[in-house]
């Protein structure tokens, strides 16, 4: 709902809100109170409002002269939802004025932060993957944000992820995982300080690898592809998997002639191979005798050419690496 304020107020009587002295306060139902807040140059500002009870709804006017019906700065949740505004940084220092409306009744704390610091990833612009971090709240000593990570290719690759410089236990990130084409695998929340990064990389592997032969196959026998975001444990089918790793190559450079050929011969060559990959398919979800995928596997990729052809990346890279740190600007 939008309120208009309909009275001239003069800064200099308002509460100041100070990031050494949170408010500790009550509003009425329909209330409206409001505190200053002098916005330093150079910095950005994270202004939260936690309601201990009822519906609390957070505005601030920048400039102070803004009401808070036009005021771009707002968070507006359900009852006992936690209400954050986030301020960028200022050419000069400015004053603004921080609004708490009453929904409800409600006890509430009212706190800022102010930062010269930010969430940098480095490369700035990555081929292969995506990173998006979403900030959820930050101080001069951690940043918290939510982590997600996207494969922007149509092949599969393997995400490795080291987190440096965190306490034992802090973090809950997968050390490594596999994504195929367009997957997006969202990591949880993430405390960085300015001790810490995380170094994510995306690179080609045999694993990798393993998952691109098996769902060419999948497509092949079951008319379906592997769900890019699976998450499945292979390691135990690898040493059997490894002769693929010639398909998958052909696979890579878009030649399905020659990747039906060469797995036709692998499988026949290496019998361990088809019940390592029928095995494989299972775990995916694809039901099929292994004598019936033999017989669809026989009958070559011409079916599938043309996903193969989009799936093709001999011109990307193999590896990329990305370092998400808290940087001074």
């Amino acid at each position: 709902m939008v309120w208009i304020l309909t009275a001239l107020t003069i800064l200099a009587d308002l509460p100041l809100l100070t990031p050494d002295e949170p408010i500790v306060s009550k509003v009425n139902a329909g209330e409206i109170l409001m505190f200053r807040l002098n916005v330093p140059s150079g910095q950005r500002t994270m202004v939260t409002l936690l309601p201990l009870d009822g519906d609390v709804d957070l505005f601030i006017s920048l400039p102070a002269e803004i009401p808070i019906s036009k005021t771009p700065f707002k968070s507006i949740n359900p009852a006992l939802h936690i209400e954050q505004v986030a301020l960028p940084k200022q050419m000069k220092q400015a004053e603004a004025i921080v609004s708490v409306f009453g929904a409800t009744e409600s006890k509430f704390v009212l706190t800022v932060n102010f930062t010269s610091r930010s969430v940098t990833l480095e490369p700035k612009r990555e081929y292969l993957m995506e990173i998006q971090w979403q900030e959820i709240a930050f101080s001069e000593e951690f940043f918290l944000g939510a982590l997600t990570v996207a494969n922007k290719t149509a092949t599969w690759y393997e995400l490795n992820i080291k987190c440096i410089g965190f306490e034992e236990g802090k973090t809950n990130l997968p050390s490594s995982f596999v994504l195929g084409p367009k997957g997006k695998r969202y990591l949880g929340w993430v405390a960085l300080t300015p001790k810490s990064r995380i170094v994510v990389t995306f690179q080609r592997t045999p694993k990798a690898d393993a998952f691109l032969v098996a769902d060419c196959v999948s497509r092949l026998a079951a008319g379906v592809a592997i769900s890019p975001e699976i998450d499945i444990a292979i390691e135990d089918l690898m040493p059997n998997l490894r002769p693929l790793l010639s398909v998958a190559q052909a696979l890579r450079e878009g030649d399905w002639k020659r990747a039906g050929s060469l797995l036709i011969a692998t499988l026949r060559s290496n019998p361990q191979t088809l019940t390592a990959l029928h095995a494989f398919l299972q775990r995916t979800g694809i039901r099929l005798p292994k004598d019936i995928l033999g017989n669809k596997i026989a009958s070559g990729f011409g079916a599938i050419s043309a996903v193969i052809s989009a799936m093709a990346a001999i011109n990307l890279p193999k590896r990329e690496q990305v370092t998400i740190f808290v940087s001074a600007n």
